[in-house]
């Protein structure tokens, strides 16, 4: 598993996102835990560039662990910036904001304290 460090109440403090932000970072959580359920290869392609490379020779294919991203609606999410958290039953999704739109940067993820997540995908 791969750990993703992030610093929550240093960026709750941070204001100034829009409800616009925060439905565009939500679908795009959402449509990459369509795609996982689809078959995973097609989530690659919203994968950022750091978390796809991060797979290695394994891929997004069957098996990988994309593959293994835990499927559900997504509930909730919140943005700080250029950078979001989704949330739902199942799984945490960290995403960031690319020029050409949100990107997941960690997927599968499980709070292991306060400020420290693991993930399948991503996180680093």
């Amino acid at each position: 598993m791969i750990k993703l460090v992030a610093t929550l109440g240093a960026l709750a403090a941070v204001t100034g996102c829009s409800a616009a932000d925060s439905s565009s970072a939500g679908q795009a959580a959402q449509k990459f835990i369509t795609a996982v359920a689809d078959g995973g290869t097609s989530a690659c392609a919203l994968l950022a560039p750091r978390a796809r490379d991060g797979l290695g020779a394994a891929g997004c294919g069957p098996g990988s662990p994309v593959d293994q991203v835990p499927r559900g609606e997504v509930t909730a999410t919140v943005v700080w910036g250029d950078e979001a958290q989704a949330r739902s039953a199942a799984d945490t999704l960290f995403l960031h904001e690319f020029p050409d739109g949100w990107r997941v940067t960690g997927a599968g993820c499980r709070p292991r304290n306060e400020q420290v997540y693991d993930c399948l995908v991503g996180g680093r």
